[in-house]
């Protein structure tokens, strides 16, 4: 083997243009296919940061509906606990937004951990970094143990990476809790994608939300993961809590009908939470693996041309004795020195694409966890490309190179008697290549003009001019009365407040999304088994829909006369109107909340469509309900300006604040052009470059196979075009025959592409939400078509010139 690796090498280095070029064209395809790998396993595929994550699995609970809240109650939680037969333990946690002070006396900043049960470390086998976890006892009693296990970027970024922080007091919505210790560096809790700042014991969060959620049944707002017992698999637990769920729903049929339990793994939780996300991957990697084809596409062809060239000396070898076996060995190892080369190269192709993915911006002020980098697995991954590579451009050269007839492999005219055979194979190469790159550059225009288009018809709300600022009174420990209290005053106040035109209050932020309601339409059949619909909706005060710039189409917005008190009111979308109520009026139309038995809620008003979560998204049922008529104690106060930049807004509403609660504090401020351009356009826009640059790629793949082919035919067919010109042939003829043999090439490329590219765009519009069938622009396909066959022409031209320079007397007496 190291006489085989060190003959490699020489036969390389004698040949630097050949492996220059392969070294590149593989640097390219594996470098796209391990940023794309890297981007997924980012955003899904990376395993929780706990020792054998495989064993952790994720219950969850839902009726099956689209939104459907799969968390638990914590009654419910407690039954599964203590019931089941397949889990070390089951943990369970809930995010929560927390006013943190350092002391007593200092202002509160926001802060985002999470309650837990007291098993949670000791589930995921996770020790802290400093002090200790909780014990059992310090969640058994409610609001007796007030203590807390800090996050580690918390601890450095918030305490200075104080030691002595265990044992002493902080104060979380003004209540001290004590530091018991502190998590590991790399450590996210069950969340991959947040960095939360502290962990505190589910037992604490009636005093410090101020509503005591523990024992109601009906209240689903957990979730739970646990760590599965050695040799038990995903089946036989969920079979074990589905056991439980049936007994918990004879019990408690007013809380647990219909409600069914599932035990899933961590990526199938992922997936099911964000279908979009996982769709997305999936296309990225699915495009990147195209590149990779076409680099391994351009490398086998290299090497089948190079074969001739070494026919001579593969005929020696067997002549002298070699077996057939050892001579594949040999060029297998050539090729896996190449794709190796390939890989590392390809490092700093994935670099510089994880860079560009880290560029995504994320418009919340949670501290994430979400970082793609070139890390162990991304190089194991780069790895396992090359190997593979190795195999999908190097197999078929060698076998066909060591099958040869020696005494024809002898004789210098007759040196590629199979010359038809091997440059068909060839031919169909480039033809994929050509079709490869064409899908790609296809999609990607797709794509862009799926973007453009929905940001040419707009959100359907108002981004200019708008200043937006989230509030949260849990953390600093409001009661319901308060809470009202205190929205009521910033609106009031901030309506009369110097630049300011109007004012709003919203339940979430458009583009980000908000909450949902469960509703059962009146007249609606409902589908079997199901005893109510969940709807995306907003919470919203009156004046929102004029401060947002969302017209009403029919019947009226909120007005302040909707109350507690007043009859339930909600605003519908024009989607949520035409499902329900197809071919009817639906103002006047109510729907019960929660079931069918619930209250009533009349649509006072039809708004017309928005987007709600996505730009591209397609038409979604959503309604509005009055927060006056339900308590939420998070809001966000949107403020319109007639100053051109709604930034001179910021210092106006920090007065305001200060001036109904100065320990109020807030989150999330800035423009809602802000929060647009970055989720609405610069997203979009980056997802589109880079399946743009993957077809970018795929292209100059392409074109270097297809000069390869060229160049090598022409060498072939040298004596052919000298006997041509020395019976009369002139240049032209002969640059005429050589980009025509291009031209068939690009064009049955082109063809066979463009076949693909309606299956692959109507593939990639369901995934990305960009455009219906109806609206695809077949347009588009000529206009890229024509400029490839261009390009094709321009790639040809060179060894076409080449070959009307042939001297025929020369290549007559060199044959």
């Amino acid at each position: 083997m190291l006489k085989s690796l060190r003959h490699a090498l020489r036969l390389l280095r004698k040949a630097p243009g050949f492996t220059l070029v392969s070294i590149c064209s593989l640097a390219i395809g594996i470098g796209a296919t391990s940023a794309m790998f890297s981007f997924g396993d980012a955003l899904l595929l990376r395993p929780l940061p706990v020792p054998e994550p495989s064993r952790i699995a994720a219950v969850t609970t839902s009726t099956g509906q689209v939104f459907s809240n799969t968390a638990l109650s914590y009654p419910d939680y407690r039954d599964y606990r203590d019931g089941n037969r397949s889990f070390d333990g089951l943990l369970a946690a809930s995010g929560a937004s927390f006013g943190f002070k350092p002391n007593a006396t200092a202002l509160p900043k926001i802060a985002y951990g999470m309650y837990v049960s007291g098993n949670f470390f000791r589930v995921l086998e996770v020790q802290p970094a400093l002090g200790r976890a909780f014990m059992p006892s310090e969640d058994q009693a409610v609001e007796r143990d007030a203590v807390v296990v800090l996050g580690h970027d918390f601890w450095v970024n918030q305490l200075n990476s104080n030691p002595s922080v265990v044992g002493s007091t902080i104060w979380l919505n003004s209540v001290p809790l004590t530091v018991i210790g502190v998590a590991p560096e790399q450590f996210t809790g069950i969340d991959q994608f947040v960095k939360y700042a502290m962990f505190v014991p589910l037992a604490m969060s009636p005093r410090l939300s101020g509503n005591n959620l523990l024992e109601k049944r009906d209240i689903r707002w957990l979730t739970v993961k646990g760590h599965l017992k050695p040799g038990v698999t995903i089946a036989q637990a969920s079979a074990d809590l589905t056991s439980i769920g049936a007994r918990l729903e004879q019990l408690y049929p007013q809380t647990n009908r219909d409600h069914h339990v599932d035990v899933q793994t961590e990526i199938q939780m992922r997936i099911r939470q964000s279908p979009p996300n996982a769709a997305l991957i999936g296309m990225l990697l699915m495009l990147a693996f195209c590149v990779l084809l076409v680099a391994c596409a351009n490398v086998t062809g290299l090497l089948l041309s190079r074969a001739r060239a070494r026919s001579r000396e593969m005929a020696v070898r067997l002549a002298i004795g070699a077996a057939r076996g050892n001579l594949i060995r040999q060029l297998l190892l050539e090729n896996l020195l190449l794709a190796l080369g390939g890989g590392i190269a390809g490092i700093a192709v994935a670099y510089a694409g994880t860079s560009f993915f880290n560029s995504i911006p994320i418009p919340v002020d949670v501290p994430l966890a979400y970082h793609v980098s070139v890390d162990g697995r991304m190089l194991l991954f780069t790895i396992g490309a090359s190997l593979l590579s190795t195999f999908l451009f190097g197999l078929t050269p060698a076998l066909q190179t060591t099958r040869m007839d020696l005494v024809s492999s002898f004789k210098a005219a007759d040196a590629d008697s199979a010359g038809k055979r091997r440059l068909w194979g060839r031919n169909s190469i480039v033809v994929g290549q050509v079709a490869l790159s064409l899908v790609l550059l296809i999609v990607s225009a797709v794509l862009l003009q799926g973007f453009r288009g929905e940001l040419l018809q707009g959100p359907g709300f108002r981004i200019d001019r708008l200043w937006l600022t989230s509030f949260d009174t849990t953390p600093v420990h409001y009661t319901d009365d308060q809470t009202r209290r205190f929205y009521k005053d910033l609106l009031d106040k901030t309506r009369q407040a110097p630049g300011v035109r109007s004012a709003a209050l919203i339940s979430g932020i458009p583009l980000l999304g908000g909450g949902g309601v469960s509703i059962v339409p009146e007249g609606y059949t409902l589908p079997p088994k199901q005893d109510s619909i969940s709807v995306p909706n907003f919470y919203v005060s009156d004046g929102y829909f004029a401060t947002g710039g969302i017209p009403i189409l029919k019947g009226r917005a909120f007005l302040e006369s909707d109350r507690q008190d007043t009859p339930l009111v909600a605003v519908a979308n024009e989607q949520f109107a035409h499902h329900y109520w197809p071919g009817q009026d639906a103002l006047g139309k109510r729907f019960h909340m929660k079931s069918a038995t619930g209250p009533l809620v009349q649509i006072v008003g039809i708004a017309k469509m928005a987007k709600y979560f996505w730009i591209a998204e397609p038409p979604q049922d959503f309604i509005y309900l009055p927060y006056t008529q339900e308590q939420n104690q998070a809001m966000t106060i949107m403020a319109e300006t007639d100053a051109p930049n709604a930034a001179t807004l910021a210092p106006v509403l920090r007065e305001v604040v200060r001036g109904i609660d100065p320990d109020m504090p807030v989150s999330n401020a800035r423009t809602m052009q802000d929060y647009y351009t970055q989720r609405a356009v610069k997203t979009p826009d980056i997802i589109a470059q880079s399946v743009a640059g993957l077809g970018t790629m795929g292209l100059i793949l392409a074109m270097v196979g297809l000069y390869g082919l060229i160049s090598y035919s022409v060498s072939r067919r040298r004596r052919e075009i000298g006997i041509r010109m020395a019976i009369g042939a002139d240049r032209q003829k002969v640059i005429r025959m050589i980009l025509r043999q291009g031209l068939v090439l690009g064009s049955i490329g082109v063809v066979v592409g463009l076949i693909i590219s309606f299956f692959a765009c109507r593939a990639v519009i369901s995934v990305a939400w960009v455009a219906s069938f109806d609206h695809l622009n077949y347009g588009l396909f000529p206009v890229i078509a024509i400029p490839l066959l261009l390009i094709t022409l321009a790639a040809t031209f060179v060894p076409a010139r080449r070959a009307s320079l042939v001297d025929p007397m020369r290549a007559l007496r060199d044959e």
